[in-house]
């Protein structure tokens, strides 16, 4: 074989088992755009968001168990963009969701390894969130769609080291719950409900404690309840 076949082949088996490998690998959005088979007859709940509803949304589930089938993202929905280029893969945990809860907020307002400025700014989460309504809608126009504020920092002062402040996740809020309201989304503001609980709820900077996680997801579990008709 000459130099230039030889070249020619290589190319070709490059592009061929290269498209290959990342079709089978899973990381063409296209691969997951199949929505899933309902698993039972009970009404189904997505939440999308990130490590607070990691920490409550087990204990929304345990609170309506038998009533509504719940389910969720393992991973950490992080920011407004990850939640962007995520959903197509997330859809294929629910068929037909009554409800979609969903939330971003502390990633986008963290200034990341102490950055001047936030990971997202008000502007563009402003758009960002707008976005992932129209997407919502698109996948599941039966879902009633939900968007939980985002919730305060530890009121004791502790920082991470991806900075952010309560007035500043107020600020995102305050665009993200505008939005919603043009949109006619249904807001569920944890923000006001964590607002006052003391530092001794928080296990950090940001994250509640098992006892608190609890009561937070029994708060959502309630509210969600009533979105569902239960």
């Amino acid at each position: 074989m000459n130099h230039k076949r030889w070249l020619t082949w290589t190319a070709v088996a490059a592009m061929v088992f290269g498209a290959s490998a990342v079709a089978s690998s899973g990381f063409l959005e296209d691969s997951a755009n199949e929505p899933a088979k309902k698993s039972s007859g009970l009404p189904e709940i997505l939440l999308i968001g990130d490590s607070i509803r990691q920490l409550y949304c087990p204990y929304v589930a345990e609170a309506l168990r038998g009533k509504v089938e719940v389910k969720w993202p393992k991973e950490n929905c992080q920011n407004t963009q990850f939640v962007l280029t995520s959903l197509s893969r997330w859809r294929g945990l629910v068929a037909s969701p009554k409800v979609v809860q969903f939330n971003c907020g502390h990633w986008d307002a963290a200034h990341w390894d102490g950055d001047d400025e936030p990971l997202t700014s008000v502007e563009e989460y402003t758009r960002n969130i707008r976005k992932i309504i129209h997407r919502l809608r698109r996948y599941w126009p039966d879902a009633k769609i939900v968007f939980a504020t985002t919730t305060t920092m530890n009121p004791s002062g502790k920082q991470g080291r991806n900075k952010r402040t309560t007035e500043s996740i107020r600020a995102y809020n305050a665009a993200a719950v505008k939005v919603a309201r043009e949109e006619g989304v249904a807001v569920n503001d944890l923000f006001a409900v964590v607002e006052k609980w003391p530092a001794s709820d928080y296990k950090d900077y940001c994250h509640y404690n098992k006892a608190a996680s609890k009561r937070l997801g029994s708060i959502v579990a309630e509210r969600l309840a009533k979105e569902t008709g239960l």
